[in-house]
C-alpha cells in the first residue's frame, strides 16, 4: 500500500507537539526540553516558524526557520536562521531534509530576505549555498592563572527583578555586534534552561550568562571591565575552568587575553547570500565607515567595483561605488567585475582575514573595508 505523503508544509493547530517530540527524540532531548534550552526558536505562539513532511498524517520530517536582524554598528541586516533540522530514522533516505530547506528558501527568496544562517555540517548544508562566515574567540580560563578582589564579589547578585533586566537589557543594546531582541526575546533567553546569569551592580554594572560548571561555558556578557573581571572570579569560586565566547573585535578581547592560558579563533556559523545587492546595502553603513578610515597622503581614491554571484540574473549584481564622500552601494545591471560562487562570495564578505587574498589585493578598496562582521551570541543560538 501506498504511503500518503503531504508537504513540505507549514505546520497546522495542532501539530507543534507532535512536531517537538518528533524533533527532541532525534535530537536527544526530553519532552520540552528544547523549548526551555532553546525558546526563542521553539514557541508554540510561532507556528508559522515551522515546516513539515507527513506521512500518513504522522509529522516524519521538520525544518525550523526563526527570523533574526543582525546589527554591526549602524547597520542593520535581516537574516532567518535554519534550526530544528529533524528526520524520523525509519523515514531518511527520502529527500524529505533537502525538500524542506528548498522551501524555506524559496519563502525567503520570495520575502527577499538577504541572508541565512545556521549551524552544522559545512559540507552538508554548503549544497545548498551556506559556507562558514564570521569568526568567533574562545578563551580558556583557570582558577590558577586569575586573580580577583573579593571585595567585589559582594556586590554580585542573581538575575531577578525588573531592574536587572533593564540593566542587562540597557548594556547589551549598546554592543556593536548582535541580534537585535524585543523584550520578549530577552525574557526567553534569559529563562532558558540551565543559563545562570548574574549581575555586578555599582557605578559601572555588568552582566554576565553562563552554563555548566567544569568547565563553566560563558555564553554571553557586558558592560565594564571592573565588573565582568569581578563576575569571572566569581563563576570561578566554584568552577575550575571557563570558557568565554565572544566576538573578536569586542572591547575586552585585550583583558581575556591578558587573563586566559589560551585561545582560540574559529568560524563563527554559517551564511547563505541569497540576495547580494540586499545584503551590501544593508551593509552600507559598515563599508561607509570603515572607508571614512582609509586616509594616505593623496586622500582616498575613487572607482567603483561591481560583484556577481556565478549563476545569478544581471540585475543581481551590485555596484559599489567610492570616493572622498563616502561609499554608495545599488544593485545593477552592469557588467560584473568580480563574479564568484556563492560559496566563495561568502568567503570573500564574510570568511577571515586572508579569505579570497588575491581578489583583496588586487582591489584595494575590498582590502580596507572587507570582512563584513555579525555575531550571534551563544545563548541565542538558533
Amino acid at each position: 500500500m501506498t504511503s500518503a505523503i503531504e508537504g513540505p508544509r507549514l505546520i497546522r493547530p495542532g501539530e507543534f507537539r507532535e512536531t517537538m517530540t518528533l524533533t527532541e527524540r532525534c535530537f536527544g532531548f526530553e519532552r520540552g526540553g528544547l523549548e526551555r534550552r532553546m525558546p526563542h526558536c521553539f514557541d508554540q505562539t510561532r507556528p508559522n516558524r515551522h515546516a513539515v513532511v507527513t506521512c500518513d498524517g504522522d509529522v516524519v520530517s521538520h525544518v525550523a526557520c526563526v527570523p533574526a536582524e543582525l546589527r554591526a554598528g549602524a547597520a542593520t541586516v535581516e537574516c532567518h536562521g535554519i534550526a530544528g533540522v529533524a528526520t524520523d530514522p525509519d523515514h531518511r533516505g527520502n529527500g524529505y531534509m533537502t525538500q524542506l530547506l528548498e522551501f524555506w528558501l524559496d519563502r525567503l527568496d520570495s520575502q527577499d530576505v538577504p541572508l541565512a544562517e545556521l549551524e552544522g555540517d559545512r559540507l552538508g548544508y554548503g549544497r545548498f549555498g551556506w559556507e562558514n562566515a564570521g569568526r568567533e574567540q574562545r578563551f580558556r580560563i583557570t582558577r590558577r592563572s586569575f586573580t580577583a578582589d573579593p571585595a567585589g564579589f559582594a556586590d554580585v547578585r542573581q538575575y531577578r527583578s525588573r531592574t536587572d533586566f533593564e540593566l542587562i537589557t540597557e548594556i547589551h543594546d549598546r554592543e556593536r555586534y548582535r541580534i537585535t531582541r524585543t523584550d520578549r526575546r530577552y525574557e526567553r533567553l534569559l529563562e532558558q534552561r540551565d543559563l545562570e546569569t548574574l549581575v555586578f551592580d555599582r557605578d559601572r554594572p555588568a552582566y554576565l550568562a553562563y552554563r555548566g560548571a567544569d568547565p563553566a561555558s560563558v555564553l554571553e556578557f557586558g558592560g565594564s571591565r571592573e565588573g565582568v573581571t569581578t563576575l569571572l572570579g566569581t563563576v570561578l569560586e566554584t568552577a575550575a575552568e571557563l570558557e568565554v565566547f565572544t566576538h573578536p573585535h569586542h572591547p575586552l578581547v585585550p583583558s581575556f587575553c591578558d587573563l586566559a592560558i589560551d585561545w582560540e579563533t574559529r568560524p563563527h556559523r554559517k551564511l547563505n547570500i541569497l540576495d547580494l545587492p540586499a545584503t551590501l546595502e544593508a551593509y552600507e553603513p559598515l563599508l561607509a565607515e570603515r572607508w571614512s578610515t582609509v586616509v594616505d597622503d593623496f586622500g582616498r581614491p575613487s572607482g567603483t567595483v561591481t560583484l556577481a554571484i556565478d549563476g545569478s540574473e544581471t540585475t543581481d549584481a551590485v555596484t559599489v561605488t567610492y570616493d572622498a564622500t563616502g561609499v554608495h552601494v545599488e544593485r545593477t545591471a552592469r557588467e560584473p567585475d568580480v563574479v564568484l560562487d556563492r560559496r566563495t562570495m561568502t568567503r570573500l564578505l564574510f570568511g577571515s582575514p586572508d579569505a579570497c587574498w588575491s581578489i583583496r589585493r588586487s582591489r584595494p578598496f575590498l582590502q580596507a573595508v572587507l570582512p563584513l562582521e555579525y555575531y550571534f551570541w551563544q545563548t541565542e543560538t538558533i
